[in-house]
């Protein structure tokens, strides 16, 4: 046994056995001495040895000590995993979103829930969002769009750099990858972007910038 590995948990089980009181407050005295909880197990262990308490009492004593430090240090745990769940989780770098000709979000059923789900998706890599526009829009309507924005880098507006993706142009480049041999395009840009989408409540506006 090594008592350096010795656990407020493991301690708590091994006393549950049958060796004797005694014997077992001997086998891990270096532990209840050195260890974590060293400073409230010492003074019930100078009471064992100075006769003013018998072997049962203390060890009944010390398990106390033990499984309140115990309790505590799960409590604090399991408050940092729930403190740490509530935080935001960390964005991805582009949010693609689909629109129509009126600056509508357009949206899909959910294939589990039959639920109308906005055609709004996020990604860690350009190429990824482009994709998915590319797809979403050779599906779609032929006034449908798409706009790629960074969600972490900005113009000197501060509005977010944003890429508009228009269907003609993601259908050609599907259509030629079908043909042809495998090859990624990235999707024609239109730049910067003359308007800005305001979202209220369900429905977007666009203005002029």
């Amino acid at each position: 046994m090594t008592e350096r590995k010795m656990t407020p948990k493991g301690f708590l089980h091994k006393a549950s056995g049958k060796i004797g009181a005694a014997a077992f407050l001997a086998q891990h005295r270096q532990w209840l001495e050195t260890g974590e909880l060293s400073q409230f197990t010492s003074p019930i262990l100078a009471k064992l040895d100075k006769g003013e308490v018998l072997p049962t009492p203390a060890l009944e004593e010390i398990k106390v000590v033990v499984l309140s430090h115990h309790l505590a240090s799960e409590t604090r745990k399991a408050e940092a995993a729930m403190e740490k769940a509530a935080q935001p989780q960390v964005r991805k770098n582009y949010i693609v979103t689909v629109y129509n000709a009126k600056g509508e979000v357009q949206t899909r059923k959910n294939q589990n829930t039959g639920e109308d789900m906005d055609l709004r998706e996020t990604f860690d890599l350009s190429s990824q969002a482009e994709g998915w526009a590319d797809r979403r829009l050779f599906d779609g309507a032929s006034d449908w769009f798409a706009v790629i924005e960074h969600t972490k880098m900005t113009d000197k507006d501060g509005n977010p750099l944003a890429t508009t993706v228009m269907r003609d142009d993601a259908i050609a480049r599907i259509l030629r990858a079908k043909k042809g041999p495998v090859m990624k395009s990235r999707p024609q840009s239109t730049g910067k972007l003359s308007f800005g989408v305001k979202a209220k409540g369900d429905h977007f506006q666009f203005s002029r910038g």
